[in-house]
């Protein structure tokens, strides 16, 4: 399996997307662009200067419905730029996996790095991949067309759910909003 840029940056806007700083650091900045219009818009019609609060109201309108857009877009460009800085090293590089009994082996350009099944805390699945959550706060990241046998890693994948009982968060429609 080898992972590239695209694969760093859906993990990254997918875990953004599940955060709820983002989430409310986004409402926030919408509805504080939204409120300061409204409020300059006001001030212009107390000084009855219509066409600028006329302005000033319209603007408020159209940045409460697509401030999301633009945010959407300004989190994706940052979150690429951090990749391209933070991961350009891993890009292109050959990952193997393996399942053991207890373990979770991945084998790359860096070495070799192992993870207890029982640090598990949690599988994310979206169309193209799967997150596991790891205690220690990493993840690791499967692409689903990116590996020889997606079958028998599901069927890992599934073993260790039923075994541990840990979550197994499905949402194999998720698109970065």
């Amino acid at each position: 399996m080898t992972l590239d840029e695209n694969d760093f940056l859906t993990f990254q806007l997918y875990q953004a997307s599940k955060t709820p700083r983002v989430k409310n650091s986004r409402l926030r900045a919408r509805i504080l662009i939204t409120v300061i219009f409204l409020g300059l818009a006001y001030l212009f019609f107390i000084r009855d200067d219509n066409s600028l609060a006329y302005y000033f109201l319209v603007l408020s309108i159209v940045a409460a419905i697509f401030f999301p857009f633009y945010t959407r877009w300004r989190y994706k460009r940052l979150l690429q730029k951090h990749i391209r800085d933070t991961f350009k090293n891993s890009f292109g590089q050959p990952s193997k996996l393996e399942f053991g009994d207890d373990f979770i082996s991945v084998t790359n350009n860096t070495g070799v790095t192992k993870i207890n099944k029982s640090e598990i805390t949690g599988i994310n699945e979206i169309q193209d991949y799967y997150f596991l959550k790891v205690s220690s706060g990493v993840s690791l990241m499967i692409a689903k067309q990116k590996v020889d046998d997606i079958e028998s890693i599901k069927a890992e994948l599934k073993s260790l759910v039923e075994k541990t009982g840990i979550k197994h968060n499905v949402e194999l429609d998720w698109k970065w909003k």
